[in-house]
């Protein structure tokens, strides 16, 4: 035990901060995650999607998935939950059976609810994906996570919307499901990348400002309303580690470095190409006193970055657009206007409360680049505009600034101004306890299913 603790405090200041909040977070959301788990273990949906109004039904003990139209006899019915097994409708109180889709009681009994137009792989996307037995990893086996999963498993297809997904985290999931099993594998991923991550943080942002305002930046990120994708299967925490890998490396003129973790950051996300403006502007900082050879070189091996995005895209045919357009429901504009779309669409009332926070995270992401740019270095600036409005250029038919609220996470330059100003007590507040609040609220509701980012 004593070896242990001399270890651990052989380690430097930024490991064992970052080791401390990874294992206080991780903790946290897995005990949170049971509680969701034990309080609803059936999630119930009333919708209406694209027009059609549904019943979606998930049992999160056995994943079985139900899909039923919620019109009967012409009406639209409102259903609630009684039992695992059975729920009833608003209208007339009849008892429906989950399974079968037969009233068992009440007004409509021997009636059976119809088939939906959409089946339950639109509504709870596997993939073709088995299912994971293991409640503390099946809980987190949602939507993108699956399409990681198929990919790694069985590559990719031109034809199937997979094009969309850089290879970089499918391969790592794919090497490691030789030894884990893949849901295992891509959670491990994920997590290991949030501990590199804190690392680099606190070590970049130790350079520019004191003790107090790193550990408040790094624990503001932590608690930030989407930031449980940090640990959940997605790429959030593996891209972040390349791009904090080469911005560091670049800030400590190991060119080549800065450009192998750029190189995969543009293969994890297609934003990643975008690390190669920043780190232009850091070259031409630095070039005073350079010889003129020296500095051709070391632009020349900038441009592996946006070769490695045209490699996969030659390799995936250049069909991202149509991928997009086609199998995504999504269409490339101008970012005023999915700013206008998403504030005409809750100006209408047809908005939600994960709307609204995907519009509010994107001006105010906006607003404090601006501080970004007065408060910090120019590459962080530079870095935080990209990464906020290059997810803006694509607007999908359901749901304008999509994601946005968890592609904030990128931008971490942000939380950095916001460590300095939680030295004030009101600030530090409000950001804490909002971010808990959110954060609760929608990992919950991404644990049962529902879209949140």
């Amino acid at each position: 035990m004593s070896n242990l603790f001399d270890n651990w405090k052989r380690l430097s200041p930024e490991w064992r901060f970052a080791l401390t909040a990874f294992l206080v977070a991780r903790v946290a959301l897995s005990l949170w995650s049971l509680v969701v788990y034990s309080v609803f273990p059936v999630s119930l949906q009333n919708y209406d999607f694209f027009g059609e109004p549904i019943l979606t039904v998930f049992n999160l003990k056995t994943s079985e998935r139900y899909v039923y139209s919620r019109q009967v006899d012409g009406k639209t019915l409102t259903f609630r939950m009684i039992d695992q097994d059975h729920v009833f409708d608003d209208q007339t109180g009849s008892i429906w059976s989950i399974d079968s889709g037969k009233a068992l009681q009440g007004e409509h009994v021997g009636r059976f609810l119809k088939p939906s137009s959409q089946t339950s792989e639109d509504i709870f996307p596997y993939l073709g994906m088995p299912p994971e037995r293991n409640v503390l990893l099946s809980l987190w086996q949602r939507f993108d996570a699956n399409w990681y999963l198929k990919i790694a498993a069985r590559g990719y297809e031109g034809s199937d919307g997979s094009t969309v997904y850089f290879p970089v985290y499918p391969i790592l999931i794919g090497i490691l499901s030789f030894v884990f099993p893949p849901m295992f594998a891509a959670m491990l991923i994920s997590n290991l990348s949030l501990i590199g991550v804190l690392v680099l943080m606190y070590r970049l942002i130790s350079g520019l400002a004191d003790e107090s305002t790193t550990r408040r930046a790094l624990v503001y990120f932590l608690i930030f309303p989407t930031s449980f994708f940090l640990t959940a299967a997605y790429t959030e925490s593996l891209f972040l580690l390349f791009a904090l890998g080469s911005l560091y490396a670049a800030s400590c003129r190991h060119w080549a470095w800065a450009v192998m973790w750029g190189t995969f950051a543009a293969l994890t996300r297609l934003q990643g190409v975008l690390l190669v403006i920043p780190l232009a502007y850091m070259l031409w900082r630095e070039s005073r006193g350079v010889p003129l050879k020296k500095m051709m070189m070391r632009a020349l091996l900038l441009t592996c970055i946006p070769a490695g995005t045209l490699a996969f895209l030659a390799f995936a045919n250049l069909s991202l657009i149509n991928t997009y357009r086609e199998t995504l429901h999504a269409k490339f504009v101008l970012p005023w206007d999915n700013i206008r779309a998403a504030t005409s669409l809750l100006m209408r009332g047809g908005g939600g409360i994960v709307d609204a926070l995907n519009l509010i995270v994107t001006l105010g992401l906006l607003a404090m680049t601006y501080f970004v740019w007065r408060k910090l270095p120019l590459e962080y600036a530079l870095f935080s505009l990209l990464m906020l409005v290059a997810p803006m250029f694509r607007m999908t038919t359901t749901q304008p600034l999509v994601s946005m609220s968890r592609y904030a996470l990128a931008v971490f330059p942000v939380f950095i101004v916001l460590g300095m100003w939680g030295g004030k007590r009101w600030v530090n507040r409000v950001v804490v306890y909002t971010s808990l609040l959110l954060q609760l609220y929608l990992s919950a509701q991404f644990i049962l299913w529902g879209w949140v980012a």
